[in-house]
């Protein structure tokens, strides 16, 4: 297990530092957690206004070394598209769709 620590970097430069760390098997781990929580951050931004893009979650290692950057961006957006992810769990969620 390997203590890694998320610093939110906001578009104005405002950085939010995580003291405390969080324990993960692996950096690919810690990476599928920071763009679960900036996804979670970004559906907040929508609900209550603010800028969308411009967050970086900074991963970085107990020496303060930056390890891996996720982007509001690359949360959004892949190869100019909007991003699909498998446990969207509004691709199950009921519509007004009239029945046949």
């Amino acid at each position: 297990m390997t203590r890694l620590f998320f610093r939110v970097r906001e578009y104005d430069g405002d950085l939010t530092a995580d003291i405390e760390g969080q324990e993960f098997a692996d950096l690919e781990a810690a990476r599928r957690e920071a763009i679960a929580s900036n996804r979670e951050m970004l559906g907040e931004k929508l609900l209550h206004g603010g800028a969308l893009n411009g967050r970086n979650i900074e991963i970085a290692d107990e020496t303060g070394h930056v390890v891996d950057v996720i982007n509001s961006r690359d949360v959004l957006f892949s190869g100019g598209q909007f991003r699909d992810y498998p446990d969207d769990v509004t691709q199950t969620a009921p519509t007004n769709a009239p029945s046949k």
